[in-house]
């Protein structure tokens, strides 16, 4: 790991990036802020379409199971809806907290009905557990990986998913007890483009880039779709939520791209005046070709001049990377936690103007850096950087 930094140089740090191109006949990018909307008033069931006798509202909160605690036969999903029609999101964040005694349930997203009048779904899924799995990405009734909790995976037409990162060592999860089955956790969800991330209790458990595009009948990557919570089959078994939001972002994003290769720095400038500061420390595989260790880029704080990120993108987009340096300014109220020394830097830029978040938390103090347009990593940190991804943002909806 790399040596503290000083508060002068992490105003340098955050950093990466980022510029305004102004482009003549452009069409505009949204800067509005979008505004988490309640998904539930407290007191019924508007808005949801439950199947009868297992879903209720107690004491504030919504339940699924038997009414009278007995088995549920058969799994149901019940689908949030608008004008009386299942609501179909996009681009979103998510946001719940859940509360579960034995068996699992789920949050499905970008989802559909397998069939009309029926609570019955398939697509992706956070799964909700009452052990450690909760967190993980499943494919309900559904085609594509699953995700387990810890890892980065890309989804690729004829290939499957390929574990090409970490985001959380999963022992480290387990020892810092970030899943209490006994009491209520915290559910995130963030939707954008075909990049999918899932957080518990603020803790980064999966991310997911989804490039199979090889079936048209939505058996394989979903872009948009429904939003429903699960009753799974099982003796007893109760789940509750509360506190259900989402955030619907105005934007249209394209395909995420991992702009570091694990490998080398390819695709990166180095800095003129110090090449010698930044270094690319490669994955490792094991004889049946599963990740041993994961690759991350290395600067040992030197030199004046960034490393760039040489690749044509747009003026607009999302960049997001897991750093960790040393001495980061925390946060309490943050949302997002750090993971063994990793922190969450995110910065999106629409209309050449970014806005920083770190762990979740926006930053308004922390300048971005600019170069020619270009995501730019300061060689004046020292710092590590792993799971960097480029999110284009194309149009506002």
């Amino acid at each position: 790991m790399t040596s503290p930094i000083s508060r002068i140089a992490l105003r340098w740090l955050v950093l990466l990036c980022i510029a305004a191109w102004n482009v003549t006949g452009q069409t505009p990018v949204s800067a509005k802020e979008p505004e988490f909307q309640s998904l539930f008033n407290g007191q019924d069931l508007t808005g949801w379409d439950p199947q009868p006798g297992l879903w209720r509202v107690v004491d504030g909160y919504i339940e699924g199971g038997h009414p009278d605690g007995g088995r549920v036969e058969k799994s149901s999903f019940m689908p949030r809806q608008k004008d009386g029609q299942d609501a179909v999101f996009r681009n979103f964040h998510f946001r719940a907290e859940f509360w579960i005694e034995t068996s699992n349930s789920g949050v499905q997203y970008r989802s559909y009905r397998l069939h009309p009048k029926t609570w019955s779904v398939g697509g992706y899924q956070y799964e909700v557990s009452s052990g450690l799995s909760t967190g993980f990405l499943y494919h309900q009734n559904h085609s594509g990986p699953n995700v387990s909790v810890g890892n980065s995976v890309i989804n690729v037409a004829g290939q499957g998913g390929q574990v090409v990162g970490q985001v959380a060592d999963q022992k480290w999860l387990y020892q810092q007890k970030f899943r209490v089955p006994t009491e209520w956790g915290r559910c995130d969800i963030v939707c954008r483009g075909n990049h999918i991330a899932h957080f518990v209790n603020g803790y980064p458990t999966v991310e997911f880039i989804d490039r199979d595009e090889s079936t048209p009948d939505r058996k394989r990557r979903n872009d948009e779709g429904i939003l429903a919570l699960q009753i799974h089959s099982a003796d007893a078994f109760r789940v509750r939520y509360r506190n259900l939001y989402l955030k619907e972002f105005p934007d249209r994003f394209g395909d995420a791209v991992r702009v570091f290769n694990d490998t080398d720095l390819t695709g990166w400038k180095k800095p003129y005046d110090a090449p010698e500061a930044w270094s690319a420390t490669a994955s490792t595989r094991d004889e049946r070709g599963s990740l041993k260790s994961f690759g991350y880029l290395a600067c040992r704080g030197a030199g004046t001049q960034p490393l760039v990120l040489d690749v044509n993108h747009g003026p607009a987009y999302v960049f997001r990377c897991q750093v960790t340096g040393g001495n980061w300014p925390a946060a309490k109220d943050a949302p997002l936690r750090e993971v063994a020394g990793w922190n969450l830097l995110e910065i999106t830029v629409r209309n050449g103007k970014p806005a920083v978040e770190f762990n979740g938390l926006r930053r308004d103090d922390l300048p971005a850096f600019v170069q020619n347009g270009k995501v730019a990593l300061p060689s004046q940190v020292a710092a590590e950087y792993r799971n960097l991804v480029l999110i284009p943002i194309e149009t506002a909806e």
